[in-house]
């Protein structure tokens, strides 16, 4: 009789320690999966925000409740990794939240995407528009390199080292000329940037002159 209460006994721990294995492997699958889950959603918003600052979104309304979304899933994967989620509701809570991640990924890719044609849009208006003037200090720089040409070095007019440093400052202004007049070419990220590459240029253009200035005095 004592051999059947412990056989029963046993029997009763075993499967216990059983349902304990099998509720901590449980578990152990829900933290990983909201880990992995985690991690994605908050690299997911780096990237929203960095292309929401590359492509200069000052409008950020129709975003607040897809981001809205995106936090809180975060809090409640949180409360699954710190197991204040029961164990049976964790699956469902992360099927939810992949859910949800789909819904707003679809919104967000729509909308971003309309941001991004809008911006490059504007951008090739802003160039067109800056083209016209580049084109025309281009055309001026290359005037000014034929009556310089014309007037001092066909003429004679000055040494060999002077007709030497001319004719360098007069191939380096020809090659900011050139950038000028194909800058329209060019693949800009930001208005920022047509406007930085058009001050350097014009920089270099100034610098080459008085350089210029200073060899023919």
């Amino acid at each position: 009789m004592k051999k059947i209460i412990y056989f029963i006994i046993f029997m009763f721990v075993l499967g216990t320690s059983t349902l304990v294995q099998a509720s901590e492997d449980s578990q152990n699958n829900s933290i990983k999966k909201a880990i992995l889950i985690e991690t994605y959603i908050k690299k997911h918003k780096t990237r929203i925000e960095q292309f929401i600052k590359k492509y200069n979104i000052k409008d950020l309304s129709y975003l607040e409740d897809d981001i809205k979304e995106l936090n809180e899933s975060i809090k409640a994967l949180n409360k699954i990794k710190t197991s204040e989620i029961p164990i049976n509701d964790s699956d469902e809570i992360i099927k939810a939240i992949l859910k949800r991640i789909k819904s707003v990924n679809e919104n967000l890719k729509k909308q971003l995407s309309i941001e991004k044609n809008k911006f490059e849009n504007n951008l090739k208006k802003k160039k067109y528009i800056y083209s016209k003037l580049w084109i025309k200090i281009s055309n001026k720089i290359d005037n000014i390199n034929i009556k310089i040409v014309k007037t001092i070095l066909i003429k004679n007019k000055t040494t060999k080292l002077k007709e030497s440093n001319i004719r360098n400052h007069l191939i380096k202004l020809n090659k900011e000329s050139k950038k000028l007049k194909y800058f329209w070419k060019i693949n800009f990220k930001s208005e920022k940037e047509i406007k930085d590459s058009f001050v350097r240029i014009l920089n270099n253009i100034k610098r080459e002159v008085n350089l210029m200035k200073k060899t023919l005095n």
